[in-house]
């Protein structure tokens, strides 16, 4: 259960990243966003628990940052066009 969530945070944070490239894939990429933050959050919580990895940057750390791309791209978008 522990790699597989690490690697499905790393799967749908790549996926949602890759959504930035056009617009109308962007429902698309914040569906998968969550579904990243929520496998990201789970496995940090399982890292936590059971201080399974003492490494700085696990691949859930890197799967939550990769699903923080389009919420980033949005407010930018919502920040530059406000005007």
């Amino acid at each position: 259960m522990y790699r597989a969530t690490s690697y499905l945070s790393l799967i749908f944070g790549s996926l949602a990243a890759l959504s930035v490239i056009s617009v109308q894939f962007l429902f698309f990429g914040l569906l998968c966003a969550m579904l990243g933050f929520a496998a990201s959050i789970f496995n940090i919580f399982i890292q936590t628990k059971y201080q399974m990895e003492k490494r700085l940057l696990t691949k859930a750390h890197l799967g939550l940052v990769l699903s923080s791309v389009p919420v980033i791209y949005i407010l930018i978008i919502v920040f530059i066009f406000k005007s």
